[in-house]
């Protein structure tokens, strides 16, 4: 059952970012920050992104290093972003945060594919 579970994490995860950077495009940070559609579900994506990152047990987390699995769950707490602070955090975290990691986890799949299985 913990192996459905993390392969449900994983994908929630991978989906998500997958998710914003089709929604995202090549949007630059005004673009991003007016635009009334894709912001709110970029924003609702980030949140499953940081969730799944936060709920994933710590001895899977060590299996993939290159992925900031703390930086990731602790995005929780400041979406929606309320302050001009949070609001760049969260563009850092579109632009240089979310590219190499769905390159890491893209290698992780295939490196580690039991994790990634849905198989009890």
């Amino acid at each position: 059952m913990q192996q459905l579970y993390v392969a449900s994490l994983l994908a929630n995860f991978f989906d998500a970012g997958w998710s914003i950077q089709v929604l995202l495009g090549d949007m630059d940070r005004a673009q991003y920050e007016a635009s009334r559609l894709a912001r709110p579900e970029i924003e609702r994506h980030l949140k499953t992104m940081a969730d799944s990152a936060r709920a994933l047990p710590e001895d899977v987390r060590a299996q993939m290093p290159k992925v900031d699995w703390s930086a990731w769950a602790g995005l929780s707490d400041g979406l929606p972003p309320r302050s001009e602070a949070a609001r760049a955090r969260v563009w850092t975290v579109l632009s240089t945060w979310l590219p190499p990691a769905g390159a890491e986890l893209r290698r992780y799949r295939a490196c580690l594919p039991g994790l990634w299985a849905f198989s009890p």
